[in-house]
Order: C-alpha cells, then structure tokens, then sequence
C-alpha cells in the first residue's frame, strides 16, 4: 500500500505527463490508450473506498478495482495472507507440512525462520491445485490453532475488506468495479470447472449487488505462470471484455487485451522510483 500523500503526489505526475483513460478504453474500438493511464486496485480492501476513491474523485479520475467477491463483507484474510499471519504469530516452534509428497519441517523459532517458511511456503502454494491447497491449508490451521484468523479491530486499517454498500459507493463515486475472482485462486491451477465457477461466480455476484455489467477481471497474483489459455477461454466466453496481469511492461494498440500489462506500486517507492517505474527502468 501506499500513502495518501505519495497516492495524490503520482497523480499529480501522472496527471502532468499522461492523459487519464478508463477500463473501457481498452477494449472498445473507438478506444485510443496511447500516451495514457488507468488507475487500479486489487482484492477489494475497505482502505480503497476510505482513502482512494476519495482522492480518484477529487481529481475527476476513474479508477479500476477489482473485487475478491466471496471475501466482500467478511472479517476473513485473503488465504496468502493467512499462511503469513499463522506462521508470523504462532507460538509453536515449527510445522510440519505435506508437500511434494512427503513431510516437510519448517521451524519457526525466530522471525527469520518465519520469514523464510512464509516464502517458502506461499511459493509452492501457489502452484497447488485447488484440492491440495485446501488440504495444506488445513494442515497449517490445525498445528498453528494459537493465532486467530478472524481480522481484529485494530487491524480493519489494513486487512478489513470492503461490504457491498461500500462497493456500490465506489460506483456512486465515480469509480469501476471489475472481478478479481470469488475465492483469489491462482486461475492456471484449477480444472476446467473450476476454472469457470471462479469466474462466473465472481461476475454474477458483482452484477446481482451493484446492478452493472461486470466485464473486466485482474488475474490473482497476475504473474506469466497464474493464468492460461483455458483461464482466457473462459473470460471470453463468459462476456469478459479484457484482463489484467501484473506483467510490468507497457500497453500498446497490439497488447492482448486479455494479458494487459500494469506496474504494481509499492509504499517503497518514492516519487523519482515511481517515474522511473514507469518508465521501465526499475
């Protein structure tokens, strides 16, 4: 996440050097994205609707967020974030998992320890299909049973996500909602049907709540490996009109409307590494 002070300082570049576009530009005829850019958001966080939308508004901007639809109204974590937190503030000394077959040891005595499963772990995570992820995962909730996964009130700043009131305000506000899947699976993972419940269920929710069409979708993690040609299949055939990665490269008239690119923004980034993030030197 970034700061209210360094969100408004890059648009106020952005603003200065680029000529704002919205989601549709990317995928109309009559769209030109050329010397543009688009604003979006990932998962759905109630921190975007306090803070963000606010800041889109006063600037006459549209941005894009792209909503985790069963995690919409919940005090539950996004599942990376839970392996981070189970591993970050247990007390046990370690846990054991079932991974590529056989048991793995991952000791947790001290914050480097954790710090390296929480890598580990998420890494290969990731690459699981859907069946063993929940059977990891299931393993990691009953060894680290000490730590609560339910979002405390002193955390709602950071964790908390947004409720369909709130995702219908973004739109009263101005703003787009798109589709970031119903449960945040990395899409390459699943089975045809899976695959096409994700996505369906995520777009009807969005449709149903907030009455308009749903037609953009960011791909969960966003990387080469997390999606494929069946995901994009899917997409097509189920109305979707583009889709974002996090691909850090520039989008030209020639880009996959299905593969489009984005430079993923950290609180790290100082004004000159944002311009040079955007310029692609970083």
């Amino acid at each position: 996440f970034v700061t209210t002070a360094q969100f408004e300082a890059q648009i106020q570049f952005l603003l200065k050097h680029y000529r704002p576009l919205k989601a549709e530009d990317f995928y109309l005829p009559e769209g030109d994205i050329r010397g543009g850019f688009l604003i979006t958001f990932d998962d759905g966080f109630r921190n975007n609707y306090r803070y963000a939308m606010p800041i889109l508004k006063a600037y006459g901007l549209q941005g894009c967020f792209f909503i985790t639809t069963n995690l919409i109204g919940t005090r539950d974590y996004l599942w990376t974030e839970q392996v981070t937190l189970l591993l970050e503030r247990t007390a046990r000394p370690q846990v054991v998992l079932d991974l590529d077959g056989q048991p793995q040891t991952f000791p947790l005595q001290t914050a480097q320890q954790k710090e390296q499963a929480s890598q580990s772990i998420r890494k290969r995570l990731k690459m699981l299909p859907s069946g063993e992820l929940s059977t990891v995962m299931g393993q990691l909730k009953t060894q680290l049973d000490d730590v609560s996964l339910t979002v405390g009130w002193d955390e709602e700043e950071r964790y908390l996500f947004m409720n369909w009131e709130e995702v219908r305000g973004m739109i009263e506000g101005g703003q787009l909602i798109g589709a970031h899947t119903h449960n945040h699976p990395m899409l390459a993972t699943l089975t045809e049907a899976e695959s096409r419940s994700e996505l369906l269920l995520c777009k009807e929710a969005i449709e149903r709540e907030t009455g308009r069409p749903c037609l953009t979708l960011s791909y969960p993690n966003g990387e080469r490996e997390n999606y494929n040609q069946m995901n994009i299949r899917h997409l097509k055939e189920l109305g979707f009109k583009c889709a974002f990665t996090q691909v850090p490269l520039y989008n030209d008239p020639q880009t996959d409307r299905y593969q489009l690119h984005r430079v993923n923004i950290s609180l790290k980034m100082s004004l000159p590494i944002f311009e040079a993030a955007l310029c692609g030197v970083v």
